[in-house]
């Protein structure tokens, strides 16, 4: 009896392509969905809408081939493109014609930075059409803050750098600091309870917070939503300086204030006192020559009146115009003599033309006035009947008569 021979154990008996191959297609048949995450690259869908890109492990590099139909495509309400971190769920296949290993995608989704950034951008998008960002809420920093509220990470090249350049510019600068988590999960809680800290003191008139450079993932926690609103609804000014120049967290758009860099930062929160020193020497010249002008000018003007003769020698003044001022009061003086001759001799003129037109004038040259006993004047015969009581009246006194 022949036993049979087992193909692929020895070289005489090899497996051919087709066979090898499919028994790996069986093999692999076998086993079950899995998740698989990684960074999608070469994603761009055929004129079907299937999609044949592959997945690469973010670590390593190692890529495999994907299968996404069109159906599980149209099922995700998410757009894909290179450099998206995803997670999907599918199946190994093996193509044995052309020994193509590939994994048959039923779901994909994002996941990591790339969900991550869509969700800060959406987010950020949120913040600013509810005015949160509006330059127009945007606090002044105080020109010289009572103190200086730093939040930072504890021993940290941010909070050196902070405190060496605000003590550079302003020796006498305050500075108190609060020391958090500036990544990670505790970030968001931390940073806000140190907020609240600082904003119930007194004495801190701007607050910084600040970290320095890192990853997209390590600066993360400063786009947290109950940490950017928090620093919106602060009601103190607020300086951000998260991360360089390039990063852009969200509490970025409703700080007061952003800074590009821990230094930065200090940088805007006091004056330099070099600077201030010298605006003051320059105020102080231009006030002590604006001064020295004006003394200059009056001490001149002066100068111009001691020197004119009326205040040099007054007597003389006086005594050169006395001659006309005795010669102008006797001239008024005649004048005055003059005018009032002639207004005397006008007056008696005027009282002889008085008396001449008097009636007791007609009376003392012998004339006579009779009257009725009601008064009448009688100035002929006929107005006065026979018996008529008249009086006469003459020059010196009157006499009682009788008409006949």
């Amino acid at each position: 009896m022949n036993t049979p021979v087992e193909v692929g154990k020895d070289p005489d008996h090899p497996f051919s392509v087709a066979q090898f191959s499919q028994r790996i297609s069986d093999a692999i048949s076998r086993w079950g969905t899995a998740w698989v995450e990684g960074e999608i690259i070469k994603f761009q869908p055929k004129s079907g809408g299937h999609a044949y890109p592959e997945l690469r492990d973010v670590n390593t590099g190692a890529t495999i081939g994907l299968v996404i139909w069109s159906s599980v495509l149209k099922a995700t309400t998410e757009q894909f493109q290179d450099g998206d971190r995803v997670v999907v769920n599918g199946r190994m296949d093996f193509y044995a014609p052309s020994g193509k290993l590939s994994l048959k995608v039923d779901s994909i989704r994002k996941i990591g930075i790339g969900k991550l950034m869509a969700d800060i951008e959406a987010l950020r998008a949120k913040i600013i059409a509810e005015g949160l960002a509006d330059p127009l809420k945007k606090k002044k920093l105080p020109f010289l803050p009572n103190a200086i509220g730093l939040i930072t990470a504890e021993n940290s090249d941010a909070e050196k750098d902070v405190k060496k350049n605000v003590l550079l510019r302003w020796p006498e600068a305050v500075i108190k600091t609060l020391h958090v988590n500036v990544q990670g999960a505790d970030c968001p809680p931390t940073v806000i309870a140190a907020l609240k800290k600082f904003e119930a003191d007194p004495d801190v008139d701007v607050i910084i917070i600040t970290r320095g450079g890192g990853s997209f993932l390590d600066l993360v926690g400063f786009s947290d939503e109950a940490l950017v609103r928090a620093v919106a609804a602060c009601n103190k000014p607020v300086i951000s300086a998260i991360g360089h120049e390039n990063d852009r967290p969200i509490i970025d758009e409703v700080s007061d204030l952003r800074a590009s860099t821990p230094t930065d930062a200090a940088k805007r929160v006091v004056p330099d006192v070099v600077d201030e020193r010298n605006k003051i020497k320059d105020a102080l010249f231009r006030i002590t020559n604006r001064i020295g002008q004006y003394v200059s000018s009056q001490s001149m003007l002066l100068q111009q009146i001691r020197s004119h003769p009326l205040l040099k020698d007054p007597h003389a003044y006086l005594d050169k115009n006395v001659d006309d001022l005795t010669r102008a009061i006797s001239d008024l003086r005649d004048r005055m003599d003059y005018r009032l001759e002639r207004q005397l001799s006008e007056l008696k003129a005027q009282s002889g033309l008085l008396r001449s037109l008097s009636p007791q004038s007609t009376l003392d040259r012998g004339y006579s006035v009779v009257r009725t006993s009601d008064g009448t004047v009688v100035t002929e015969p006929g107005k006065a009947r026979t018996g008529t009581e008249l009086t006469v009246t003459l020059a010196k006194g009157e006499i009682k008569a009788t008409a006949k």
